[in-house]
């Protein structure tokens, strides 16, 4: 369940498609060649004319039948798209291209057209044009992601910057010329990505040839990013939600804040909170007119990342406490995550005290949620023979959606939660503790979900950031 690519392959072999990408190539040559270029002069880096290495690496990344959707950076003569049109015919390809060679550029997406309608060429500055494109179009997120554009000054680093913003889970990068001494700016945007913790390397692949006189080598990479969500209904909580989306949007591995507004009409003031990226995350504004906790973690809520983290929108949070608990559920994905304060849930009931109860203890078998966790979770969650469990958790005043979910997750894994140490403040002024309704609520809860789900979770394991 972690970082890595999935899908089932067409059933035709690889050697088909190379059969295919000679054919269409030497025919897209011949129209680029009728029309006066020397096809030697506009040949692209993905396909050179000497070798078929690189396109068929790449072709084969592009195959899978879950690719829906490919983006580019650099569209030149068009010989990338030859290649990912015959590797997955069914793809939509959106380019991005500056028109350096205007009349050749047009004459091959032209040629192109005509036999795939789903082909999209946005000509300007692609640095310029990735935010706007994904602004006006929100619903847009790349499987496979072919950075190629210009390779020198900021362009790769804020190329490979933008497309995180559109990448899908799971997506593939493909970098072309990723060569530290050949192509330093490339390598660069590479290592920034790393650094910043929004990407990982699977591998670096090199030609046995000199091309333009440069050694021809690519890397494969992925984007490893993030979801929030806060759910809230009170507007005189809103301050603290917009520092909460302050630290959030700005830190370089989250991809996109969903705010979840329960219940109430949806205000200007809420709704305003909405914007796209542009070099910070999205954030998106869920107007839930049946006022649930279980929203939070409903699976259609608009999430393109592997990881999510829900927090409470009294919470004061820093980019710390985010490399804490992100960078722990990267190195195992497979369990749940949280930062909040121990508990308890047994057939006895909730068992509680301030401050918390203390974490590595037989009996903490539950942490408050403040938690980060896989995405399927969610889906796991709202299965249909966990709907009484849910149905519960809305019939109940106690706001015990987190033990449910902690629960049904903590028995579908069959991992205990695991405690990290993430900084962060609560502001709630008054817990549970000072509510005696409540606790004998959650007292209610906890017993119950125990009895519905026939498990009690166990001891909460220590773990680092």
């Amino acid at each position: 369940m972690g970082y890595h690519w999935i899908g089932r392959k067409h059933a035709l072999p690889m050697s088909h498609y190379v059969s295919q990408l000679r054919a269409k190539k030497d025919d897209h040559a011949s129209r680029l060649s009728n029309a006066g270029w020397d096809e030697r002069e506009v040949r692209g880096n993905i396909y050179n004319g000497r070798d078929l290495e690189q396109s068929r690496e790449y072709m084969a990344y592009a195959r899978p039948l879950r690719v829906k959707t490919i983006c580019k950076v650099g569209f030149a003569g068009g010989h990338a798209a030859v290649a990912y049109a015959t590797a997955n015919p069914d793809a939509a390809i959106y380019s991005f291209d500056d028109f350096g060679k205007r009349e050749l550029t047009q004459l091959a997406y032209d040629a192109l057209k005509e036999t795939k309608s789903d082909l999209y060429l946005r000509e300007g500055d692609s640095t310029v044009e990735l935010p706007k494109f994904s602004a006006a179009h929100p619903d847009v997120y790349c499987d496979v992601i072919s950075v190629d554009g210009a390779h020198h000054a900021h362009y790769p680093d804020v190329d490979l910057d933008n497309f995180k913003y559109l990448a899908n889970y799971p997506n593939v990068v493909l970098i072309d010329d990723y060569h530290s001494k050949d192509w330093p700016a490339v390598y660069e945007g590479v290592a920034n990505r790393m650094k910043e913790g929004s990407m990982k390397l699977r591998h670096v692949s090199a030609s046995s040839i000199i091309f333009r006189g440069k050694q021809k080598q690519w890397a494969i990479g992925e984007y490893t990013l993030l979801t929030v969500v806060v759910a809230t209904m009170q507007l005189e909580r809103l301050e603290g939600l917009r520092e909460i989306l302050k630290v959030t949007t700005h830190h370089p591995a989250v991809q996109h804040v969903v705010v979840i507004w329960n219940g109430k009409e949806m205000t200007t003031e809420v709704s305003q909170l909405q914007r796209p990226p542009n070099k910070c995350a999205r954030v998106t504004v869920v107007h839930r007119k049946v006022n649930s906790l279980n929203n939070r973690y409903d699976p259609l809520l608009p999430i393109h990342t592997g990881a999510v983290m829900v927090v409470d929108d009294e919470l004061v949070i820093s980019e710390e406490t985010i490399d804490c608990a992100f960078g722990a559920w990267k190195r195992d994905p497979s369990r749940l995550y949280s930062f909040g304060e121990g508990r308890s849930v047994t057939s006895s009931g909730y068992g509680y005290k301030p401050g918390g109860l203390p974490i590595g203890n037989d009996g903490t078998n539950f942490l408050l949620p403040r938690m980060i966790f896989h995405r399927k979770f969610m889906s796991v969650y709202f299965e249909s023979h966990n709907q009484e469990v849910r149905d519960y958790v809305d019939s109940q005043e106690a706001h015990c959606d987190d033990i449910a979910f902690a629960s049904v997750v903590t028995k579908y894994t069959r991992k205990s939660i695991k405690h990290v140490p993430a900084p962060y403040e609560d502001m709630a002024k008054k817990g549970l503790g000072w509510n005696d309704n409540r606790v004998e609520l959650r007292n209610e809860c906890a017993k119950n979900i125990v009895a519905l789900l026939d498990w009690t979770m166990p001891a909460v394991e220590v773990g680092q950031c």
